[in-house]
């Protein structure tokens, strides 16, 4: 019988945590500054700190708090507390990779990497080594459809790539802290590395076309313990086009080409007519 009793509690314990752990929302958004593919990429993460609310943080996927799934305690599960993340990127992440100092909202920690590329060659290289930071991914891992990919026709561009890659590039850190700073015992059985991070916002600018997929609340959407629930990025795939204005340099280049033809057409009459 006390064997029995003690199961049940080690299991009402067990539960009680894990709805204790709220995860680590990831939002990635790729600006494309031109036709060549140069821009920027920049990663957040989003964790909720209960040690900066005065109340209990209440669970988003019961943000009426009549399921029970109880309050938010996300610092128990990391040593040092979550700002430790801050601490563990600026330590961890590559060399291209520029570590933003971390911001508070309200009791959100945001945590923002990100790198520049000049040109898409250089993003797909960058890319490339984040996806092989990984212990368990390589960029060998994923076909040419999962891959990013570019493609220009006159002035209209498209990229295109898969969920998938997007989550692989994230692996590094996600592994790091799962690793080196996460303290999963009080969880073990119940979460895994997986469990602790996930896409929640996506977004592509390519001049004036955005493509987005943005985290929202579905009253509609059961998730087993009650109706309701967090929605993240569903899409497999994304894929932009844009067309992109021809460059100064093109224009001047095209101008200077018409003046010297118009120049040579003039040259050849008025040398004609000297000859006859």
């Amino acid at each position: 019988m006390k064997k029995k009793l003690f199961a049940f509690l080690l299991t009402i314990v067990s539960v009680i945590a894990l709805t204790g752990c709220w995860v680590g929302e990831v939002g990635v958004t790729t600006v494309f500054d031109n036709k060549a593919g140069a821009g920027t990429r920049t990663y957040v993460l989003d964790v909720m700190d209960d040690t900066l609310s005065a109340t209990p943080i209440t669970n988003p996927d019961d943000p009426e708090g009549t399921e029970g799934k109880g309050a938010v305690i996300n610092s128990t599960h990391i040593e040092g507390g979550v700002a430790a993340i801050q601490t563990w990127l600026a330590a961890n992440a590559p060399s291209f990779v520029t570590v933003a100092p971390m911001k508070t909202e309200g009791y959100h920690r945001l945590f923002t990497i990100s790198f520049e590329f000049d040109d898409f060659a250089d993003f797909k290289a960058k890319y490339q080594q984040l996806v092989d930071a990984s212990d368990t991914l390589s960029w060998a891992d994923f076909d040419v459809a999962e891959q990013p990919t570019w493609t220009c026709e006159g002035q209209t561009c498209t990229f295109s790539e898969s969920k998938a890659i997007v989550q692989a590039s994230m692996d590094w850190a996600i592994t790091g802290i799962w690793e080196d700073i996460y303290v999963e015992a009080d969880l073990a059985g119940y979460v895994t590395k997986n469990d602790i991070a996930v896409l929640a916002n996506y977004k592509v600018v390519m001049g004036e076309a955005v493509y987005q997929e943005l985290q929202h609340f579905d009253p509609a959407a059961v998730d087993g313990a009650g109706t309701g629930k967090v929605v993240y990025v569903t899409s497999e795939s994304f894929t932009l086009s844009n067309q992109y204005p021809i460059s100064g340099w093109a224009i001047g280049g095209i101008v200077a080409g018409g003046l010297a033809v118009v120049a040579g057409v003039l040259y050849f009459v008025v040398f004609r007519k000297k000859k006859v």
